[in-house]
């Protein structure tokens, strides 16, 4: 009988001493739980940053195509506008021009 006895009180020792280093385990580690926690938090609070301005990035560059692809497209308006004038302004133009080239012409201002 004393060989169960003391079977069971190296049990609940063994037991009691696993409780014990377990608890110090605990205590020992909880620093490090600590660190590793503020180290995520803080690598979730970078994370956000970065979405965050990748976000306003997107927005930006988006802005600058559609002003980019407005001011094309108003170029090539003013292009096809520029193109389709008709022919007979063309003509009233160059007569206004050619009138004053020959006035100046007739007033001795002749360039060479």
């Amino acid at each position: 009988m004393i060989i169960v006895y003391i079977s069971l009180a190296l049990f609940i020792g063994s037991i009691i001493y696993l409780a014990l280093f377990a608890f110090k385990t605990f205590k020992d580690s909880k620093p490090t739980i600590e660190n590793v926690t503020q180290t995520v938090t803080r690598i979730q609070a970078k994370t956000d940053q970065i979405k965050s301005e990748t976000d306003q990035l997107a927005m930006t560059q988006q802005g600058i195509t559609e002003d980019v692809e407005y001011k094309k497209e108003a170029v090539q308006y003013t292009v096809e506008a520029a193109k389709e004038i008709p022919e007979p302004f063309k003509n009233i133009w160059f007569s206004i021009k050619g009138d004053k080239w020959k006035l100046r012409n007739r007033s001795g201002c002749i360039s060479v």
